[in-house]
């Protein structure tokens, strides 16, 4: 009799533990929103376990009613009624009524009837309470973070672990393009005939443990994107291998998104074609590949490094050429 409670009290024990390891698999993300600095930052898993490691980071929009305190996710919604008869894309909920979602929207499934003067204020305190994103990132937030996911909203003003990129800034006068998300992926959209701010080509110097090189990158938007060639080039330096990512088969847009596997797991990256080629985001190849990516401000490079102690054989520097301008 002995024996058999004991078997069942290992069996209890043991159905009891795979669900918290599973659970504890589940999330492979947390989640910070900073309510003083308007910013959310992604925080990934370190060696131990622990959500130390700072992934990617997101401008947003909070409001007088955005709580402070430590909640899990639970609902997802492609398009919620928000309030005030306004409509947003990509909604998670976080606490109550308070949701993660894009800039809102006149019209519920009209992509084209965005709040134009809204998406500008992101970055500023302009929401009643909900974290407003563009819809690449709340989209990005849908996507990734299941259900159950941690999120920590704080007030600080510490420095952030990662700088985020500053979102296009909308022209209010343009008819064509004011009511569209510039970010978002969807096919119709006009923004994607249109280059991002600022675009040009730069030559930038690529230095690791194992060689030095220059490559062309395209910029714009506040970001690089490299050719795949010199991305394979750049990651294998990282002991990387890249595979070709799948070629847009749209080319008349300048922008869009398209897809890369690595080590059997496919990721959405953004491109830009210029010129006639097709450049891919290096923040989104970092993504896909687990690479942590940052910009050190005293030497103004570009760091990706692999590994828990970041040191001179596990990492690459990108360094513009100041000498060499492409083209503007």
């Amino acid at each position: 009799m002995r024996k058999k409670l004991s078997l069942l009290f290992m069996a209890l024990f043991l159905f009891m533990g795979v669900p918290q390891m599973a659970q504890a698999a589940e999330y492979p993300y947390e989640v910070e929103v900073n309510l003083t600095q308007n910013v959310v930052t992604v925080y990934k898993k370190d060696a131990a376990g622990n959500y130390t490691v700072p992934d990617r980071a997101f401008v947003c929009s909070i409001g007088p009613a955005t709580p402070t305190g430590t909640f899990r996710t639970t609902d997802k919604y492609v398009w919620r009624a928000l309030f005030g008869n306004v409509y947003g894309q990509y909604a998670t909920r976080i606490t109550g009524s308070i949701l993660f979602h894009s800039v809102p929207y006149y019209t519920m499934y009209d992509k084209g009837s965005l709040e134009y003067l809204e998406y500008n204020k992101l970055g500023t305190s302009a929401s009643m309470g909900c974290v407003r994103l563009t819809v690449e990132n709340a989209k990005w937030i849908y996507d990734n973070c299941p259900a159950g996911t941690t999120v920590r909203m704080v007030k600080n003003n510490n420095p952030l672990p990662i700088q985020p990129e500053q979102p296009q800034k909308l022209n209010i006068y343009d008819t064509k393009l004011r009511g569209w998300d510039p970010t978002d992926p969807d096919l119709a959209n006009p923004w994607h005939k249109v280059l991002p701010d600022h675009a040009r080509m730069e030559s930038i110097n690529v230095k690791s443990a194992r060689s030095s090189f220059a490559v062309d990158a395209f910029y714009g938007g506040g970001t690089y994107y490299l050719t795949a060639e010199d991305a394979g080039k750049v990651f294998a330096q990282l002991g990387k291998t890249l595979s070709q990512p799948v070629q847009p088969a749209d080319t008349i847009h300048a922008m869009g998104t398209t897809q890369i596997t690595y080590e059997g797991k496919t990721t959405e990256i953004s491109y830009c074609i210029y010129e006639g080629k097709t450049y891919y985001k290096l923040r989104d190849l970092a993504g896909a590949t687990e690479t942590d990516i940052s910009w050190n401000a005293q030497t103004d490079d570009i760091v990706l490094s692999d590994g828990e102690e970041p040191n001179w054989f596990n990492r690459v520097f990108l360094r513009r050429n100041l000498a060499v301008e492409i083209s503007a």
